[in-house]
């Protein structure tokens, strides 16, 4: 992946980003898919970073595609995590991976191996870089250890991503995001916002607020997704003008939620 040159404008740029944990084939997937395309299309994204996209072997069910499709932008999937997984009535060979949909075309895009224990193996990173409205996009999207007391593993995976530059050329502007599976102010992900990292929470720096992405069993309200800015890697200057949680409501009347996760979407003006 080479560094993209300078891009000539004469005002900013508005990109808005969205990501999203889609779940798998949890749930009612049918249901659930098809009223993730139709609030997904009503949020008119630039770029979506979907997790646990669900994905058979054979190809006959595949989240990323059937969306990509529904919202007719381009797509570039990184397959992870393949094992057996109970859908419609029996065991199916499948991936749960990462996917980033596009509405320019995807000038490139890397699979990368991230740290993993036994446990939990399976763990990748995608980057890809974009081009939208004319300015470069660096776009580093994850899904960190969900282990229970995995702290350790989670900074040891962003850690091993953020200390290879080579994977990261300068940008008109950088952005890490994804499934965290832990807050920005937990011990483990709280020292990448100070130097020599200094990554920029974009839902932060645009006044959001907390927010809350994902329910426990037990009803407590977590922060494990996160869009961030890398600026060390960005290189035209990059404002957060807004954010929200996104992709939290149920469908009517079925009151099916797209996700067992909300989505976070932030919208930057660069240039």
């Amino acid at each position: 992946m080479t560094p993209e040159p300078n891009s000539l404008h004469t005002g900013p740029t508005r990109l808005k980003v969205v990501t999203f944990n889609t779940w798998k084939c949890d749930g009612d997937y049918p249901l659930r898919l098809e009223t993730m395309c139709e609030q997904m299309q009503a949020l008119d994204a630039d770029v979506f970073a979907l997790q646990e996209c669900f994905a058979t072997l054979d190809g006959s069910s595949d989240t990323a595609r059937t969306v990509a499709r529904h919202l007719g932008m381009h797509l570039h999937t990184a397959p992870a995590r393949r094992k057996p997984r109970w859908f419609q009535g029996g065991w199916v060979d499948s991936f749960s991976s990462l996917a980033v949909l596009t509405r320019s075309p995807i000038r490139s895009g890397d699979r990368v191996e991230l740290p993993s224990s036994v446990a939990d193996g399976g763990r990748v990173a995608q980057i890809c870089s974009l081009e939208v409205a004319g300015r470069s996009v660096l776009l580093v999207h994850v899904h960190l250890s969900h282990l229970e007391g995995g702290g350790a593993l989670r900074a040891e995976q962003l850690r091993a991503l953020l200390g290879r530059p080579v994977w990261m050329p300068r940008h008109d502007i950088a952005l890490i995001c994804g499934d965290f599976n832990a807050s920005m102010d937990s011990p483990e992900l709280a020292r990448f916002l100070e130097p020599p990292w200094s990554l920029v929470d974009a839902c932060e720096q645009a006044g959001a607020g907390a927010k809350v992405t994902y329910h426990t069993p037990e009803g407590q309200g977590l922060n494990l997704d996160q869009i961030l800015c890398m600026p060390s890697c960005s290189q035209a200057p990059v404002v957060c003008v807004g954010a929200s949680v996104v992709l939290d409501a149920p469908a009517q009347p079925s009151g099916v939620f797209p996700s067992d996760h909300a989505g976070v979407s932030v919208t930057f003006s660069v240039g």
